[in-house]
């Protein structure tokens, strides 16, 4: 598939929006029902109006793959049936709970708060699980439609969001590392989760004979005293003579360096690198990444290589998708 920078930034940015408020929202009820020590500070209110800001940022984003975003409201018309225009009515619903979420907090009003941390973990789990939706419900593409899609866009969203919060409270002396061995945790499972999916999408597809009805191969006409064999299906006519529509997004190949050097970008930049810092947390001194203490400054530097290595590993989720439409078009599997 053609990678969208605009739908890479969307879901890069908004999930790790949404998994920072969610964690954050989380984190207030449990303290609120007695479950944790860990009241509501300062720098978790600056962490939850940044995490607010990349989620409307990403609503943004996504509106630049329209071929008019004057016309993105019309998203909302098929709910029933469409995961998009779920996410969007979910996205609708997020945005003020979650602001008054927020300024409540920074108000120091504590009412309503218990409830609108509910709404807001409810809404936020219901955008990133919609987003997700939307590819893993697509069929025809087989790297797709698997249920590890919404597993690892949950689990990456709370891990970038949870480093986000790392980072905010890296600020204050007397932070805990309780936050820090949640995010060791979720860059973990993010981790096992991805490298699953690279395991799934590196697997045998579709093949051409599965695809037209055949999956065993095609059986000439028998003959009298023959042994019955059946041989491959083949590509007569893929029916263009140039570009098209669907060779230009569905058809779009990259060279398998290059998907190398993407996956080696996301696996350094948005795993290596966090996991490093947040072990500087746990009294593990490691040059240039800390001294025990964690220091926001390079945990600021550590989240945008995050955020970048994330960049890189939405870009291979669309680079690496095959639509069936290929089988048309020359590939012998997708």
């Amino acid at each position: 598939m053609k990678p969208a920078l605009s739908v890479i930034l969307f879901s890069v940015l908004s999930g790790a929006g949404l998994g920072a408020l969610a964690l954050m929202a989380l984190a207030d009820l449990a303290w609120r029902a007695g479950v944790v020590e860990a009241p509501w500070s300062p720098a978790l209110t600056s962490a939850a109006a940044i995490a607010l800001v990349l989620v409307i940022a990403g609503l943004c984003a996504s509106t630049l793959h329209l071929a008019n975003p004057r016309n993105a409201w019309r998203s909302l018309a098929r709910w029933r049936s469409s995961w998009l225009s779920r996410e969007a009515l979910a996205a609708l619903a997020f945005i003020p709970v979650a602001g008054a979420y927020v300024a409540l907090h920074a108000s120091g009003s504590p009412s309503w708060t218990q409830a609108l941390a509910g709404a807001t973990v409810l809404l936020a789990w219901a955008m990133l699980y919609c987003t997700a939706m939307i590819y893993a419900s697509l069929k025809p593409v087989r790297q797709w439609h698997t249920a590890r899609v919404p597993v690892a866009f949950f689990l990456l969203g709370h891990a970038s969001g949870a480093l986000l919060i790392a980072c905010a409270i890296a600020t204050e002396r007397t932070a805990t590392n309780g936050w820090m061995v949640a995010a060791v945790l979720l860059f973990v499972l993010a981790l096992i989760a991805k490298i699953e999916y690279w395991r799934f999408v590196g697997a045998s597809g579709i093949t051409l004979e599965t695809a037209i009805g055949v999956p065993h191969g095609v059986a000439p006409p028998r003959r009298e005293h023959a042994r019955p064999r059946s041989v491959a299906a083949r590509l007569l006519d893929v029916g263009h003579s140039k570009g098209t529509f669907l060779t230009d997004e569905f058809v779009n190949t990259q060279s398998h360096s290059t998907l190398r050097a993407m996956r080696a970008a996301a696996l350094i930049a948005g795993f290596g690198i966090p996991l490093l810092w947040l072990a500087s947390s746990f009294g593990i001194p490691l040059p240039g990444l800390g001294d025990g203490r964690p220091d926001w400054r390079v945990g600021a530097m550590v989240w945008l290589a995050c955020m970048l290595g994330l960049t890189a590993e939405r870009w291979l989720f669309f680079a690496e998708a095959r639509h069936t439409v290929r089988l048309y078009h020359g590939d012998r599997t997708t």
